[in-house]
């Protein structure tokens, strides 16, 4: 099966990507071909772009330095790093020089090494810089043309690069398999342009005619993660962000799901999805609107990203329960509606005002305190929505003051925090009450807040004529470079005190985390720990 498949994937190659890919170095070697033809097939499986926007992000060849393929989505901030092998039999996968060679090579993109590489990934470094300074989800990917896995070897190598970049239970790095299956599933999306198929079963349900067609019902949870197994990201084409696999907000989701899913119908927001085609299957319940069975063309959810993301991962740790779940869910029909319908709805859905987590400290009797305390001082606080600060030099949000009190504080945790997750500071589930679970001294927080703005304008500027990792260090490490200024005592905050912190924090980490993503780095409590200890002993 795995041959002819694999005749399958070349047919589509030369017939459909012959003609896009960069082949003038190959020299007639057809296996440079197929293999890049496979990055191009991995890349569009995975962001769901058109082959044509993706081939000038495939630099296999000569000084590839490992890295076959280098994309980044920022519409989703994903960066997407490919190596590909391609196997004439079907039968063959990565082997562990290939694997080791593309971490390094890994290791020397993050680090914006761009010597190391060729001229075609010359060419793209800019788009693929912008992607490392936005704090992206790494996506390392393994492509080739077999159903076999990658050995237990490849995978101890990639399991050992993972846990060196993610810790604190936040997943920066992920690691996908994209092989034969998934190939000739993105080959076939390709030729039909029918991306994301589904049959729902919708229980309770209903529609609405005018003035274009949707249905509503509650479907299972189980339904949800298969959908979300068959199809991945591919369902959120057509929404603002993709999941967010570090969100709280999706921790609590999962843990909902697993421990109370028959309440979770009651708790969750549900789904809204747009499609190219609905039509009712004929094995429902005639008119009946208890259940019934649904043929949905080309789905793509613009609201509930994180609620379908949620549902998957629990599906995966608890799948007993999570089919015991139910969410609703409305499906709009494109088929006959207006040619902007599907951005307007994405939009309209997205911009509804929710009740955030900090919208909960209004009932705290603890800000109330401090907003009087500040008052009686004639500086404004706001910690309720809506409100604003009318004048920032007579005035603050809740937002800064957690923030200030974060880096200028002891516990290097809340200064990770501050930079993994600002909105968990604020959020009374998150890390807002070991901010706030101590008397706040208005007086001295006021003046700990123009501290803090002096520090973080100090190294707004200190960064703007730096580039490569030293421009990094000073984007990823600016809260831990705020707090080390701060508690040092030193009464000069500006850019030239930066530079100091910034110098002497890059030969500490040259000694001893020469390799680390500096993203990562700085959002590892044990390691940010270890790298204060050091830099106060030498100053």
């Amino acid at each position: 099966m795995s041959v002819i498949l694999t005749t399958r994937i070349k047919n589509h190659i030369e017939s459909s990507l012959q003609d896009l890919l960069f082949l003038k170095d190959t020299a007639g070697d057809l296996s440079k071909m197929y293999s890049r033809g496979l990055v191009a097939i991995c890349l569009s499986g995975l962001s769901g772009q058109p082959y044509k926007n993706i081939v000038d992000f495939i630099i296999d060849g000569s000084k590839d330095n490992g890295i076959d393929g280098a994309f980044y989505d920022p519409a989703r901030n994903k960066l997407y790093l490919v190596q590909a092998k391609w196997s004439a039999k079907g039968t063959g996968t990565i082997d562990t020089g290939e694997i080791r060679k593309f971490i390094a090579g890994v290791y020397d993109l993050l680090n914006e090494d761009w010597k190391k590489f060729n001229s075609r990934m010359g060419s793209i470094s800019p788009q693929i810089a912008v992607g490392i300074r936005s704090d992206p989800q790494i996506v390392l990917v393994a492509a080739f043309n077999s159903e076999n896995p990658i050995s237990g070897e490849c995978q101890s190598i990639i399991d050992d690069f993972l846990n060196e970049n993610n810790g604190d239970a936040q997943e920066v790095v992920t690691f996908k398999s994209f092989n034969l299956r998934n190939l000739i599933r993105t080959i076939k999306s390709a030729k039909s342009g029918a991306k994301t198929d589904i049959d729902v079963n919708l229980l309770q349900w209903g529609d609405q005619k005018d003035p274009y067609y949707s249905v509503y019902g509650k479907v299972s949870c189980a339904d949800i993660a298969e959908w979300h197994k068959e199809h991945e990201d591919l369902l959120f084409t057509e929404n603002i962000r993709s999941a967010l696999s570090d969100s709280e907000i999706n921790a609590h989701i999962e843990e909902t799901l697993i421990n109370s899913p028959t309440e979770f119908w009651y708790l969750n927001n549900g789904i809204t999805a747009i499609a190219d085609s609905i039509s009712r299957k004929p094995i429902g319940l005639g008119d009946q609107k208890d259940s019934s069975y649904w043929s949905v063309g080309n789905i793509k959810i613009v609201n509930g990203a994180q609620t379908t993301s949620s549902i998957a991962r629990a599906y995966l740790k608890s799948p007993s329960e999570v089919k015991k779940g139910y969410v609703q869910i409305k499906i709009i029909s494109l088929d006959k509606a207006p040619i902007d319908i599907a951005n307007k709805i994405t939009t309209a859905t997205n911009t509804q005002n929710r009740v955030e987590p900090k919208d909960f400290l209004a009932l705290e009797a603890v800000q109330d305190g401090i907003a009087e305390a500040f008052s009686a001082m004639g500086v404004q606080y706001c910690y309720r929505r809506g409100e604003k600060v009318r004048d920032k030099t007579k005035g603050l949000d809740v937002q800064e003051l957690a923030m200030t009190i974060a880096i200028c504080g002891e516990n290097v945790a809340s200064v990770v925090v501050a930079k993994r997750n600002a909105g968990s500071l604020t959020d009374p589930n998150g890390h807002y009450q070991k901010l706030f679970d101590r008397n706040i001294v208005a007086k001295d927080m006021w003046a700990d807040v123009q501290k803090h703005r002096l520090a973080s304008e100090a190294i707004s500027n200190f960064m703007k004529d730096k580039t490569g990792r030293d421009e990094q260090l000073a984007v990823h490490g600016n809260r831990f470079i705020e707090h080390l200024m701060l508690r040092s005592g030193t009464k000069k905050i500006n850019s030239i005190e930066v530079g100091k912190i910034h110098s002497e924090l890059k030969n500490i980490i040259e000694e001893n985390y020469k390799d680390c993503y500096l993203a990562v780095l700085f959002k590892n409590a044990k390691k940010c720990s270890a790298i204060r200890e050091i830099y106060f002993k030498r100053i």
